[in-house]
């Protein structure tokens, strides 16, 4: 008990009851009582509204009426404080009428002792800071609703205000796109003289109209594939494939480039680099970006150098960009690749760009895997670096392991799913069904070719949402047949052949993934 003061008030038609209650309450050990008796209804409530009563003991007979009035004003009321009945006999029917009607307890005058009226303040006591608890707890429930109400509705606005501002990218991005095209192709018209002959002034002008339109035609790719990556609709296509074919498809780029900026680029591509396992487009977009970015700040300051080595240590290919520009300062560095973020400053008439070249490009970088860095010092340069894996399945795999747990809190399980057609099928035939197997999984799935008619699928997905899945794919598989102009693509048979938790179950995921691949390294489509 506790030895703090505690206020009991006693309502009892009956002085003698209520002093021999008094009486066995002094005798409780411990207890400091302030002991108060009325004898009527009225009295009570008025004493329980004006007196701090920690306790009320309520007679069940109070002269013509009952208790049970009382005790239903007291919890009408709102009162929460513990209120214990007494009785004249053991009636179960008073006990369950009483206990209804709000009382805590109760106990029969002629059994009341010390010890049972220690123990029914007690429980009596803990069941009122229960009563309190429940309704904080009501009242908190009812707060946080009318917030998460506020909450839900600020949240649809905001989504339908990033929704309008995702359509008004879109519609302006292509609305921008087909004048610039018209644009491009009449000036190219003019300036390869298809149009007669120009003089070598006239010819230098059209060249920087035409650099200026893939300026212009650059920005609105960056601004489409921002809306792409916010709405998760960047499509990605990962495979086996070769570092001197990526360069290859985009070196006259590169070039054409060089020449505009009138810089020239070195390129040092090693005769012997193994295969990479990426996206080869998105790959090559990046080095474009960087390199587009090196042309910009080594103006008059000598070449740009893209060099590529292998990492054999870490599975990976590393390319680097290099530049003799102005650098960038330690400051800067920390937030180089997030959005709306300049390089520096460049006193040149070129069109400015919205700051999304490098994020998109972390961003690209990421999809495949890697990693994207760079180095710089202040009045010598900079070098951009980015990382794609090499075409080694267990490497690859635990790499992309690590990745999923880094970057997608929402993922715990990983499965694998095969996927099969006749091996009879032409080459082209097997390329459509990657792709379009590509298309209908997350782009944070990863799909390997390990025959001509196998693909090995790994999901992010627990073995529901797989079957939930693959019935999307099926569907979709049937819709695409309707539409298609040319043959029907085949029949493709699913084998989901495990799921296992990222928690504990990588090392068997691992083990079934090599036994499903196959060979050390895959083979390039």
């Amino acid at each position: 008990m506790t030895a703090e003061p505690m206020t009991i008030l006693a309502v009892d038609d009956d002085q003698g009851d209520a002093e021999l209650l008094r009486r066995n309450l002094e005798q409780i050990p411990g207890i400091d009582l302030d002991f108060m008796h009325v004898p009527t209804v009225v009295e009570a409530e008025a004493a329980l509204s004006r007196v701090g009563v920690d306790l009320a003991f309520v007679d069940y007979q109070l002269g013509t009426g009952t208790g049970l009035d009382l005790l239903r004003s007291i919890r009408a009321s709102g009162d929460l404080r513990p209120v214990i009945c007494l009785t004249g006999q053991g009636d179960e029917h008073v006990a369950t009428d009483v206990l209804r009607a709000g009382a805590d307890d109760y106990l029969i005058k002629s059994e009341v002792t010390p010890e049972k009226l220690r123990r029914s303040i007690e429980t009596s006591t803990a069941q009122s800071k229960q009563r309190r608890l429940e309704e904080q707890n009501k009242y908190l429930l009812e707060e946080l609703k009318v917030k998460n109400e506020a909450l839900e509705k600020s949240s649809r606005h905001l989504a339908e205000m990033y929704e309008t501002a995702h359509r008004f990218v879109d519609d302006v991005s292509h609305e921008f796109r087909t004048p610039l095209t018209v644009i491009k192709e009449f000036t190219s018209i003019v300036h390869d003289g298809l149009a007669g002959e120009l003089k070598a002034e006239q010819h230098e002008y059209l060249g920087i109209v035409l650099n200026r339109v893939d300026d212009l035609s650059a920005l609105i790719d960056d601004m489409l594939d921002i809306s792409k990556l916010e709405a998760g609709l960047f499509g990605v296509r990962r495979k086996v494939c070769r570092v001197a074919d990526i360069i290859e498809h985009i070196h006259t780029t590169l070039e054409r480039k060089a020449a505009s900026r009138k810089t020239t680029l070195d390129i040092d591509l090693p005769d012997d680099l193994p295969a990479v396992f990426c996206d080869p487009e998105k790959v090559g977009r990046v080095i474009i970006n960087l390199t587009v970015n090196a042309y910009k700040f080594s103006e008059d300051r000598g070449d740009v150098r893209l060099s590529v080595r292998h990492d054999p240590a870490a599975a990976q290919v590393v390319f680097a960009v290099t530049d003799h520009g102005a650098g960038i300062h330690p400051d800067s560095v920390g937030n180089l690749f997030e959005r709306f973020t300049q390089i520096g400053k460049v006193e040149r008439t070129a069109v400015k760009g919205f700051g999304l070249g490098l994020n998109i490009a972390k961003e690209l970088v990421h999809l495949n895997l890697g990693d994207i860095s760079v180095e710089s010092k202040v009045g010598q340069g900079s070098t951009f670096s980015f990382t794609v894996p090499t075409a080694e399945p267990p490497r690859l795999i635990a790499r992309y392991l690590q990745r999923v747990r880094a970057f997608r809190e929402d993922a715990a399980f990983v499965s694998l799913v095969t996927a099969r057609v006749a091996p009879t099928l032409q080459s082209e035939t097997h390329d459509d069904i990657e792709q379009f197997i590509q298309q209908h999984i997350r782009r944070g799935d990863l799909v390997f070719r390990t025959h001509p008619n196998v693909w090995l699928l790994v999901l992010t997905s627990n073995r529901r949402d797989i079957d939930a899945s693959l019935r999307r794919i099926h569907e979709a598989w049937a819709e695409e047949n309707l539409n298609r102009p040319v043959a029907p693509l085949p029949a493709v048979e699913f084998d989901t052949r495990g799921t296992w938790a990222l928690t504990d179950g990588t090392k068997e995921f691992i083990e079934q993934f090599q036994m499903e691949c196959g060979p050390k390294e895959l083979s390039l489509a």
